[in-house]
């Protein structure tokens, strides 16, 4: 085997022998070739490429020739079945992802980088795909939703039914799902009529007094943003007297950039019976079929008829919605 060979300077008049073109010739261009060894270049390798046709082949070895021939760092080759460049990185071989290897849309604005929404091995479909990760199997049917049992363990609600509301149970441990919302309420003072007045009853209770056939209170008022729909809607009086009357609850509605009068609506009821002070509701919910959020009501309560109640203490009105 022949190594390489400092290069001969050759003087004037030497005779040329065998034995010397043989050593500084043939040896040389024989290592430059390989073929006594792997050559080494020292100061670096540079392919002109002048020509536009100049280009640089790996050797091609095969998956099992790559792992067994590269053992030293620094060292390349081409896998002629995996079709991907192979080097040795001083404790193992790797291969030389490219672009070609992407086979997804890239991601964080790289277009050319092999870095793709399937960096981890297209993990999503796989059946737990990282420890700590929370399983979409979870979630078995649209609109369950997911919590916490205790530190970083998660488990399943299911989903609830229409008009349900979601809840802590009865240990505030946990979430549930319990029946339609609450019932919410709200009072509205009567302070306008006709044919009577302002007054005080008992010396406590401010009320609107009607004495007289076809006085009136008058309500006016909005539902509220939250509402879905009346539980009732009651006239709350003070009777002085006792025995019967007949009454009128009438209503108009409507949404704010609605006419005034966009829902009318009535109530009515002859021979209601009275005891003397004892505070009395009367349910005036059929004058409010129709009824939406937000809209602004006004309402007028009519003494029809009385017997032998001589005057009604008109209190207020007591509204009850879910």
């Amino acid at each position: 085997m022949c190594a390489w060979s400092s290069p001969r300077t050759f003087t004037a008049g030497e005779i040329i022998t065998a034995s010397i073109m043989n050593s500084a010739v043939r040896d040389n261009l024989r290592y430059l070739k390989g073929l006594d060894g792997v050559p080494t270049i020292e100061s670096g390798l540079v392919i002109d490429n002048t020509g536009g046709d100049e280009y640089l082949k790996l050797p091609l070895l095969t998956t099992a020739e790559c792992t067994s021939v590269l053992n030293a760092e620094g060292e390349v080759a081409f896998d002629e079945q995996t079709h991907r460049a192979k080097y040795y990185n001083g404790s193992a071989v790797g291969s030389v992802v490219t672009t070609i290897d992407v086979d997804d849309t890239p991601v964080d604005s790289a277009t050319t980088d092999p870095i793709s929404s399937n960096w981890a091995y297209d993990h999503v479909a796989a059946a737990d795909p990282h420890a700590g990760y929370v399983l979409e199997s979870i979630l078995t049917t649209q609109g369950d939703i997911t919590y916490a049992t205790a530190d970083s363990t998660w488990t399943r609600l299911a989903k609830g039914t229409a008009g349900q509301r979601l809840r802590m149970n009865a240990g505030a441990t946990a979430p549930e799902w319990a029946a339609g919302s609450a019932t919410m309420q709200f009072f509205v003072p009567c302070f306008f009529g006709n044919g009577g007045a302002l007054a005080n009853h008992d010396g406590v209770y401010c009320v609107y007094l009607i004495t007289d056939v076809n006085d009136y209170a008058l309500f006016s008022f909005r539902i509220p943003n939250d509402f879905t729909a009346t539980t009732s809607v009651k006239v709350i009086i003070i009777p002085t007297g006792t025995g019967t009357f007949d009454w009128t609850a009438a209503t108009n509605f409507g949404a704010n950039g609605e006419d005034s009068q966009t829902h009318t609506d009535s109530a009515t009821a002859n021979a209601q019976a009275t005891t003397n002070d004892q505070l009395l509701e009367l349910d005036i919910s059929a004058a409010f079929t129709g009824l939406l959020a937000n809209d602004i009501v006004g309402l007028i309560f009519t003494l029809d008829a009385l017997d032998t109640t001589s005057q009604l203490n008109i209190v207020g009105l007591d509204i009850k919605y879910t």
